[in-house]
């Protein structure tokens, strides 16, 4: 079982972590969140860790077959707990959201289309991340927030920012918005 290490860069942690204080700064309680792109589990690792929101259930699904088994292994203290998460190998633009109450999407420039975005029902709380990062796995890539914002239209934002990734040879921006669809 192989890990992409790049899933604990700096970046990836901080752009997690980053999500979790705002969501904490808004939210009490969350029933049941869905991650789209959810990768090795590592953004319901830190929610669910934190304790600071109260959540019923998680569910990350992933186009990568090989995530499953790491996230649910990643997750395992809470994949015992009555499925509290729980990681699937599924299409996230063919999901059609029922009993949802957040979806978390912190990949979006990895989606080839926006098929995922336009089955959210409105009225769903979301919280998104993407970035300017050129990349050769990226095949949406957003010129700034406003662009970013703009590609998700949302009815109600509690949030939105950027945040800067400076390194000695390159750095990126990630945008965040959360809100209501």
């Amino acid at each position: 079982m192989l890990i992409n290490k790049d899933s604990f860069s700096s970046g990836q942690i901080d752009s997690k972590l980053w999500l979790c204080r705002e969501l904490e700064n808004l939210f009490e309680q969350i029933d049941n969140i869905w991650i789209y792109g959810g990768w090795y589990g590592l953004t319901a690792f830190l929610l669910l860790s934190r304790e600071k929101i109260k959540i019923n259930k998680i569910k990350s699904f992933d186009l990568d077959s090989t995530c499953e088994s790491i996230a649910d292994m990643i997750n395992e203290n809470w994949v015992i707990k009555d499925w509290k998460f729980k990681a699937f190998t599924q299409d996230c633009n063919k999901l059609i959201p029922d009993d949802v109450d957040f979806i978390i999407n912190t990949s979006t420039e990895h989606f080839t289309s926006l098929d995922w975005w336009n089955n959210i029902p409105k009225g769903t709380y979301v919280a998104l991340q993407g970035n300017d990062m050129q990349h050769d796995e990226h095949v949406i890539n957003f010129s700034n927030l406003n662009n970013f914002v703009d590609t998700f239209n949302l009815t109600e934002t509690y949030y939105s920012g950027q945040l800067e990734f400076i390194y000695p040879d390159w750095s990126f921006t990630r945008f965040m918005v959360i809100g209501i669809k």
